[in-house]
């Protein structure tokens, strides 16, 4: 049986001297997810993509330029947001659903803003809006986040929430089922590839007036949002309440950075009936 586990990597070969490691696991409605800063192919939950790919196609990748993928680095989040259409158009997908989790999700907003055409839903988890935001990210964020190595209790503050025991608990059960792939592993990312994309500046600065855009699709978009969310908080969303006709959230208590691995299921079972609707 086909799940993210075992699931194949696979690489599109986009350009000369350019490809994307992929993976994909299911069959049905294809949703292309684009990954947090510092992540690969590896570290999302399996619990996670295995849930979504009960009804849908789910294709995770590698950014051009790290992993498994090879090329030059991308110098601006535009140029990483055409890796999603051009991974797109190698697979043959004409029309798709973007996710993103985190900096993934600043790429998917892009995605979905600059290729309308080709997106019928977007999915965001715990990212943030472009332009000025009302909640910085936290010291606590970065001393965990810009460390050499982390360990998993390094994955416990940035993802999760250390307040509870039952986010404590589900960061050690969502760490082990990452950890569980054994074989054809992903390469992670060198300090200078995840340093390199903290100097991709577009969409923080909103230079392609990206949240402009957002505010005049037509595309529904989900948000998935933890209730300490140390990296992008949920209140930035809140803040646009009602300038975004077609965005809904799903607001999750309790949890942090990561809803999407404390509560796998559930997070799949929202992501799926919105696509189905």
């Amino acid at each position: 049986m086909n799940t993210s586990v075992n699931s194949k990597t696979q690489f599109a070969e986009i350009s000369n001297n350019r490809s994307i490691a992929y993976r994909s696991v299911g069959e049905g409605y294809p949703i292309i997810l684009a990954n947090r800063f510092r992540g690969n192919l590896d570290t999302w939950d399996p619990a996670f993509l295995d849930a979504l790919a009960k009804t849908n196609r789910v294709i995770t990748y590698d950014y051009v330029g790290t992993g498994l993928s090879k090329g030059s680095q991308a110098n601006s989040n535009l140029q990483m947001a055409n890796e999603i259409k051009e991974l797109a158009e190698v697979l043959g997908i004409k029309k798709f659903a973007v996710g993103g989790w985190s900096y993934g999700g600043m790429i998917a907003q892009m995605a979905l803003t600059e290729f309308p055409e080709m997106i019928s839903h977007g999915i965001m988890i715990g990212t943030r809006l472009p332009g000025p935001n009302v909640a910085p990210p936290q010291e606590l964020f970065f001393e965990h986040a810009l460390k050499p190595v982390y360990d998993l209790a390094d994955e416990t503050v940035l993802f999760f929430n250390p307040e509870y025991p039952a986010s404590v608990k589900a960061a050690k059960e969502s760490h082990d089922r990452i950890a569980s792939r054994k074989s054809d592993n992903d390469v992670e990312m060198t300090e200078a590839q995840w340093n390199n994309l903290l100097t991709s500046r577009d969409y923080v600065e909103d230079k392609h007036g990206t949240f402009k855009k957002l505010q005049e699709s037509k595309i529904p978009v989900l948000g998935l949002l933890g209730e300490n969310d140390i990296s992008f908080a949920a209140e930035d969303w809140f803040s646009a309440k009602g300038t975004f006709p077609t965005v809904s959230m799903m607001y999750f208590a309790q949890t942090g950075h990561g809803p999407q691995h404390q509560f796998p299921e559930l997070s799949a079972k929202y992501i799926n009936e919105f696509i189905q609707h």
